[in-house]
């Protein structure tokens, strides 16, 4: 932010008080819509939540930065400053009650709903779980990739690894995203999410709609990338959450990485030191 350190304080002053107010307003509708009727308020209403991107892009487009991590280091130049400490306060109270009435509703539906047996993890997939294959719909199993890797394995080198993909949605829908995002790896459907039971991993509005998730997504709006275009027919449950699991040929897994939100991936360090073979 340009300017003297009195504009740069009143500019982030401002633009701190409306990103709370307007993070407040979307809270408590939903808190009134969730109130009046929970059933009602997840299928239909609660994505208005996700409002919370547009006024964070909005924010940081106010003070001039384009990431989450900026906005932090900016006001943390003025942290001494009484009036930028209460409005960083005030969003940090926010986030609080933002979350906690995310959770509240995962733990308001039925856990089926919304969470999976986290608290085990298969140690072992299948060969002959049955998938389909995103780009030619035809069905396929597991051990077919499994195998093939095996085939590659002197070619590739000591170290070979095959990245797939796996969804849980239609055929058409994976085609349009396939196509939207230039994504050249193999894709697999768990069209009845048999992987995801096995991994444990459930559908959850309340890690989905995180603050610090969509003040992190924002940062797309601001930068202008183009989010795929999906329709809500093909986009089914945007609230499933993933995660990256780490096999060997005979389907054992090797690493179990379950996201905590949907941007949550390992790090690259901890995948190649799970990869049997010499670096």
């Amino acid at each position: 932010m340009a300017g003297t350190a009195a504009e740069v304080e009143e500019t982030l002053t401002n633009a701190l008080s409306l990103l709370v107010n307007l993070g407040k307003v979307i809270l408590q509708n939903a808190k009134q819509e969730a109130g009046a009727s929970l059933e009602q308020f997840v299928p239909n209403k609660i994505t208005t939540m996700f409002g919370l991107m547009t006024a964070a892009a909005d924010f940081y487009n106010r003070i001039g930065v384009t990431k989450k991590s900026d906005a932090e280091s900016a006001w943390a130049k003025s942290y001494h400053q009484a009036a930028v400490r209460e409005g960083v306060e005030n969003l940090l109270q926010l986030e609080n009650e933002w979350d906690s009435f995310v959770a509240s509703v995962d733990e308001g539906l039925r856990p089926a709903e919304t969470q999976g047996p986290e608290g085990s993890t298969a140690d072992r997939l299948s060969g002959d779980l049955a998938l389909v294959d995103a780009r030619t719909a035809e069905a396929v199993t597991l051990g077919q990739y499994l195998a093939e890797l095996e085939a590659n394995q002197a070619l590739l080198g000591a170290r070979s690894a095959q990245v797939l993909f796996v969804s849980y949605g239609s055929v058409e829908g994976a085609r349009l995203w396939l196509e939207q995002t230039g994504c050249t790896f193999p894709m697999l459907l768990d069209p009845q999410r048999t992987i995801y039971r096995a991994f444990g991993l459930g559908s959850s509005y309340a890690k989905v709609l995180k603050f610090d998730f969509l003040l992190e997504v924002s940062e797309c709006v601001v930068a202008g990338r183009e989010i795929p275009d999906v329709s809500n027919r093909l986009l089914g449950d945007i609230w499933q959450m993933g995660g990256d699991f780490l096999l060997d040929q005979e389907g054992k897994v090797l690493l179990s990485h379950r996201s905590q939100h949907p941007l949550d991936r390992p790090a690259m360090a901890d995948l190649l030191a799970a990869m049997p073979g010499k670096p």
